[in-house]
């Protein structure tokens, strides 16, 4: 099977909005959203239209384990795109190596706008792969690792 990488979100964008407390609206959060789930906006407004989605951050979801520190994360379509309409939401169990600067991606849900599940996948043997620590991705990560919101 062909595993997306990371930056294939780039053609699955995600965004509309969440109303997580986060004063955000537009979309109900997903019922696959966990009612304990604490989403970490990363990028200011202007960032997010430039990369056509908004990135969050489950802070409850990151833990040790596998090769570093394990997440979820979430990014919502800002517009419509690659077949998805706005506010489709893309999440994404990851693994981060901070000191070695490894990544790898294990589990990935696409989601409608309404709550409808459009895919659920895993893979049991994920591809490690360097972390490029300048781009956005790596902005994630660094968040990831340091606690510290790119701005």
């Amino acid at each position: 099977m062909n595993r997306p990488h990371l930056p294939l979100l780039a053609v699955l964008p995600v965004l509309a909005s969440l109303s997580l407390g986060l004063g955000l609206s537009l979309i109900a959060a997903p019922a696959l959203a966990a009612a304990t789930a604490q989403w970490q906006r990363l990028f200011v407004p202007n960032v997010e239209n430039m990369l056509g989605r908004r990135i969050y951050v489950d802070k409850l979801s990151v833990k040790s384990g596998m090769i570093g520190r394990q997440f979820q994360q979430m990014q919502v379509l800002l517009r419509a795109g690659g077949g998805y309409p706005q506010g489709t939401m893309l999440y994404a169990d990851r693994a981060v190596d901070c000191a070695n600067g490894r990544v790898l991606s294990y589990h990935w849900r696409i989601v409608q706008p309404n709550g409808a599940v459009l895919r659920d996948w895993s893979d049991a043997s994920p591809a490690v792969s360097a972390v490029q620590w300048a781009g956005e991705d790596g902005l994630v990560l660094k968040y990831v690792c340091t606690g510290i919101l790119p701005r």
